[in-house]
């Protein structure tokens, strides 16, 4: 990806989500016959992740007309922000007992999760690297990883695209991989389980969809405690929603989508009956829209909460929490291009159906949000309920809570990746958190001995 807020030698590993470090940086030409080139605009920005948004930019960033200056995302008027918009918290420093172990060394790690289901291979960890593999890991380390599925010949991790995520059927049987094309698309392919070993000669495509260009794919799977797999796509790329894919409700970009994976006569997948759009408004796949970049989301594995991290512009990144004892607001519109973070990035009108984010941060902050989960394992007993997330850019941690009140607080973890570049976050059986870095590390978070 073309990182603004990184140096070169960053740039050609460190993909993901920077689109958020400034606008100069989304400058990403229509694809025609293979994946668009990497970005350059900004291959000589500092390495400061901190840099003032008017210098991220770039001088010949294009004006979007209603953007606001940096600062409060109370910045606005009330009808630019809607009545229940909240408002940003500082951080609540915190004294850190909690350090990074490294568990695994992987190039470009891109996605962890657990193997669900009864049999002896419960609990088994699994990674997707960027360039197309997967591998079964140690969850203590002690064993090296060994690869169990390869499709690097079949995708090309250049930009903001490879293997982009990975995700287990409820039963274990089954392993669904997240990943775009050689002409760019994305896919999202099911492979049948042999014990631990992924039947990489069995592949079935259950879903493809065009991208217009190499940036803001998106890309994250996981099943629901519905059962259903859910899919997020960004908004095709480029800058601006410049496809205006956004508030379209006839395109499978920029949403969360909800479906049933199983083959159903001759259609790849069924669209389970409740979803908002199945009879009709709109993609039936749908069930959220507004999506820029949701960059990883996650269910609370004690509440069924869902939470989205969406990758901003100019300004802000944000996270939205859709409650499971509201149904998952479906048919919520999450805002994109009509607002970044709480504040007006274009046009004039505030639908009925948006739903403002929970928590922002500016690019005085971090640049990229990456998303994570709401720690619910027995190690840490002092982060159960906490969400945790982070920033690729800086590669900092924090964790978000809400009381009965619905006061956020965001406090600093005081952790970091080496050298930034935050990508992910997984979790095990236990509930016990991963961090995933692009310094070709996987680490477990864990309490300081």
């Amino acid at each position: 990806m073309s990182i603004c807020c990184r140096a070169v030698a960053v740039l050609a590993a460190a993909f993901l989500l920077a689109s958020a470090c400034g606008s100069g940086n989304d400058d990403v030409a229509q694809r025609d016959d293979g994946p668009a080139s990497m970005p350059t605009a900004a291959a000589t920005a500092g390495a400061a992740a901190t840099t003032a948004p008017a210098q991220q930019s770039g001088a010949d960033a294009p004006t979007v007309a209603g953007d606001q200056p940096a600062g409060s995302p109370a910045t606005g008027s009330a009808s630019d922000q809607g009545e229940d918009a909240p408002t940003a918290v500082a951080d609540q420093p915190e004294e850190s007992n909690l350090v990074l172990t490294p568990v695994a060394s992987l190039t470009d790690p891109m996605a962890l999760v657990a193997r669900p289901g009864t049999g002896g291979t419960s609990g088994d960890l699994y990674v997707g690297t960027r360039e197309g593999q997967v591998w079964l890991m140690s969850a203590d380390g002690d064993e090296p990883p060994e690869m169990v599925l390869d499709i690097s010949a079949q995708t090309n991790p250049e930009c903001e695209e490879g293997l982009l995520g990975i995700a287990f059927s409820p039963d274990g049987s089954l392993l669904y991989v997240s990943s775009t094309d050689l002409r760019g698309d994305s896919l999202i392919v099911e492979y049948p389980m042999s014990g631990q070993w992924v039947q990489g000669d069995q592949g079935r495509t259950v879903l493809s969809v065009d991208q217009p260009a190499c940036n803001h794919n998106g890309g994250h799977i996981a099943f629901g405690p519905d059962g259903y797999l859910w899919i997020g796509f960004g908004d095709g790329g480029g800058r601006d929603d410049m496809f205006n894919q956004g508030q379209n409700l006839n395109t499978l970009l920029a949403t969360m989508l909800r479906i049933d994976p199983e083959a159903n006569g001759n259609s790849a997948y069924s669209i389970p009956t409740d979803n908002p759009f199945a009879d009709g408004g709109g993609r039936a796949e749908i069930w959220h829209y507004g999506a820029r970049n949701p960059w990883r989301f996650s269910f609370d594995r004690t509440t069924d909460d869902l939470w989205i991290a969406d990758v901003g512009q100019n300004e802000w990144e944000e996270i939205h929490v859709l409650r499971a004892a509201d149904g998952w607001a479906p048919g919520a519109n999450l805002g994109w291009p009509l607002f970044e973070g709480n504040v007006r990035f274009s046009g004039t009108e505030t639908p009925e159906d948006l739903d403002f984010p929970i928590h922002v941060y500016d690019h005085d902050t971090g640049c990229s949000i990456t998303g994570g989960h709401v720690y619910r394992g027995s190690a840490i007993p002092s982060l159960v309920g906490t969400y945790v997330f982070g920033d690729f850019c800086q590669g900092r941690l924090w964790g978000l809570t809400t009381d009965g009140q619905g006061v956020v607080t965001r406090e600093e973890l005081n952790l970091s990746v080496p050298g930034g570049t935050l990508v992910s976050f997984g979790e095990d059986a236990a509930g016990e958190l991963y961090v995933l870095s692009f310094d070709d590390t996987v680490y477990r978070l864990e309490l300081a001995r």
